[in-house]
């Protein structure tokens, strides 16, 4: 038995300090039981875990209604103490597929009030005590048919000038890697999509109830913290999901309620290789190891392989330059352009402007690492505007790449060795 003792520790955060960024604005919506200070339907901006509890919903809310809606939205403040998370809660009985469908006032309209502000979202269940999932593939049929209507909503968005990337609870994973869906290969590509099915098992276990969850804003979180160009799965400390004083993440597990550790390296394998997003442990070698944790597999997309979007960095880089470049030349738009009185063409110093405009927009990622660098624009100079009232401009830069795999070879020389 240790010595009495009084143990002193230092808390962090108190004093509610944020570095907030554009990009760290995410929506939220899932189930949950109404408080007198909080109504199903309404759209509450919260910013840290006291504007959570004071719509009445604290631990001892989650317990009561067997529901874990505190424990989710905590877990979007510890690891990212400055996001700001636009959280909607429905009813219980509000299915994935129905949350983000763009024909209901849930996800879409989260996204609709906030214009464009969530730069990435999130839906999960928290089902009453009657709910039984519906099997399909290896999931719960309602996360499979959420990703098709989710990617119809950031589709329908698109059109809008509103981009996000759109999250899914993959709830209740059965069966083996081996039948599970390839979200690789899904009847049409949903690169605007990922599905987690990662779990926490210490939360897994609490309740029969809670062997389907996936810890989808676990992971919402941390790429609400990385760099558009970042794989939010990086081993460095900033993105280890693992919190001991939070008891978060201790011991990883899946969302069919069972531990990381009871599935082989060949099914882990299998999953990754089918685009599921989980969180594995990185060990310690003898001390040597700084970023021992537990870790994000990757980020995953519902895209081919050899799709440019098959990755999360990839989809959030090529929205932030969408974003930049629509900025600049917005204002051009119904602008006067000069043409050769001679050629009717766009007049040279015109199309310089333009490519100019168009180009230097990039200079903020530019700036912050977010592109490796080659920067062009281009316009071609023999386009009718005169007859058209339209032209075409191209925007190219080359993006930062992951070193997904890195082999490190290693022998003994035997320096008399001449040969």
């Amino acid at each position: 038995m240790l010595r009495p003792r009084l143990i002193v520790q230092k808390l962090n955060g108190g004093l509610g300090r944020r570095n907030p960024s554009t990009e760290m604005v995410t929506g939220s919506v899932m189930n949950a039981i109404a408080t007198s200070e909080m109504v199903l339907g309404n759209i509450y901006t919260l910013k840290n875990i006291q504007e959570v509890e004071t719509l009445g919903i604290t631990a001892e809310y989650d317990t009561t209604n067997k529901v874990l809606v505190y424990e989710r939205l905590r877990r979007f403040f510890i690891h990212n103490p400055s996001i700001t998370v636009h959280f909607m809660p429905v009813a219980q009985g509000v299915t994935l597929t129905q949350m983000v469908d763009k024909d209901n006032n849930y996800l879409a309209r989260l996204l609709r009030e906030k214009a464009g502000e969530i730069v990435q979202a999130c839906v999960s269940l928290n089902p009453d005590e009657d709910y039984t999932p519906t099997i399909e593939t290896g999931l719960d049929k309602d996360s499979i048919d959420a990703i098709y209507k989710a990617q119809a909503l950031a589709d329908s968005e698109w059109v809008k000038d509103r981009y996000s990337e759109l999250y899914i609870e993959g709830r209740s994973f059965s069966g083996t890697s081996a039948a599970a869906l390839n979200l690789r290969m899904l009847l049409s590509e949903c690169p605007d999509v990922s599905v987690v099915i990662g779990a926490d098992y210490q939360v897994s276990s609490r309740d029969d109830l809670y062997k389907g969850y996936a810890a989808v804003e676990d992971y919402t979180a941390m790429v609400s913290k990385s760099d558009v160009s970042q794989n939010a799965g990086e081993q460095i400390n900033d993105f280890n999901l693992t919190n001991v004083s939070e008891e978060i993440f201790i011991i990883p597990g899946l969302s069919s309620g069972n531990k990381l550790s009871d599935y082989s390296d060949t099914d882990l394998d299998t999953l990754d290789e089918k685009g599921y997003i989980y969180f594995a442990p990185i060990v310690n070698l003898g001390g040597i190891s700084s970023t021992a944790g537990i870790y994000i597999n990757d980020t995953h997309t519902c895209a081919k392989i050899t799709s440019d979007f098959a990755y999360g960095e990839n989809n959030r880089s090529i929205k932030k330059a969408i974003k930049l470049a629509k900025a600049a030349l917005t204002p051009k738009v119904k602008g006067r352009l000069y043409v050769d009185e001679n050629t009717g063409f766009m007049a040279p110093e015109t199309v310089k402007d333009l490519e100019t405009t168009t180009k230097v927009s990039l200079d903020p990622m530019v700036a912050n690492s977010d592109i490796s660098g080659g920067v062009d624009a281009y316009i071609n100079p023999e386009q009718n505007v005169l007859a058209t009232s339209e032209f075409i401009v191209l925007l190219t830069f080359i993006p930062v790449a992951i070193g997904r795999r890195i082999t490190l070879k290693v022998g003994f020389t035997n320096p008399l060795n001449t040969q």
